[in-house]
């Protein structure tokens, strides 16, 4: 049982990475439109938890992290491989015997 929440964990910090990347592509894409417009950066599925903002007359950008967001977005990806994970192992191990 501990190997398998191990590699579950894996998998899961594997996808979460995966998945803030593919956040990040469709933030900057979004803004890719307008040629006047500075890119916007937002980070984190299903809850932001990285912004990256522009203030009117700023040539630089801020940004700022929301650590909750992110608390729940890892739990959230973890629990869903986890069990995705888990599902998939014991449906395995049973067609062995």
């Amino acid at each position: 049982m501990g190997k398998r929440i191990f590699v579950s964990t894996i998998l899961s910090l594997l996808i979460f990475s995966l998945v803030s990347y593919i956040s990040v592509m469709v933030s900057l894409l979004a803004s890719v439109g307008d040629l006047r417009a500075k890119p916007v950066t937002n980070i984190g599925f299903p809850f932001k938890y990285y912004y990256q903002f522009w203030l009117s007359g700023s040539d630089s950008p801020n940004c700022g992290w929301n650590f909750t967001n992110f608390l729940y977005d890892a739990v959230i990806v973890w629990l869903v491989v986890l069990l995705i994970y888990l599902f998939l192992t014991r449906n395995n191990n049973g067609l062995k015997h």
